[in-house]
């Protein structure tokens, strides 16, 4: 069965059109619809983007309230070694744990950006940095593989409606 979403190479392709026809594309008042399509994932893909920007900017700063808003009011983040926290209530106080025991300076990286429907995507990211752990004063080497689940609410914008992340590092490194 045929995706009803263009390919990667559809997408580039389009955008360098767009590119290349400049002002006469801009004349444009209906595109066809595969145009129209990959407009559409490319705003997005890119939205999607500044969401995870988001996100990392909030982990460095440690500010549950700066948190809180990218996940969907269903929300889930599945940290290794613990149970699961479910809405925005458990997201609250399992980040409010996090931030109470570390400080973390870590740059995520998106490997791909997978867009399953129009209004879900699948977010694979890699990360790397350091954690303070403040019950030891150490800092330690943070590097993770995670993977993200995003929805599009009903006022156009991405949030995280699932999170799970495992670390590549082995324990005690």
């Amino acid at each position: 069965m045929l995706s009803p979403y263009p390919s990667k190479m559809m997408i580039v392709a389009v955008l360098l059109g767009g590119i290349s026809f400049g002002s006469a594309q801009a004349q444009t008042t209906q595109g066809s619809p595969a145009m129209m399509e990959a407009s559409t994932m490319a705003q997005d893909e890119a939205a999607i983007r500044i969401t995870l920007a988001s996100y990392n900017t909030a982990l460095n700063s440690g500010k549950v309230s700066a948190v809180l808003p990218l996940y969907t009011q269903d929300g889930i983040c599945m940290a290794p070694f613990s149970p699961s926290s479910i809405g925005q209530s458990a997201l609250e106080k399992a980040y409010e744990g996090f931030f109470r025991e570390m400080k973390f300076d870590v740059k995520f990286n998106i490997a791909e950006v997978v867009m399953a429907a129009p209004d879900w995507a699948f977010v694979r990211t890699n990360s790397a940095g350091t954690t303070l752990h403040r019950s030891t004063g150490k800092t330690v080497s943070e590097a993770n593989q995670e993977l993200f689940v995003m929805r599009k609410g009903s006022d156009g914008r991405w949030r995280i409606s699932r999170y799970s992340f495992s670390p590549i590092n082995p324990p005690g490194s």
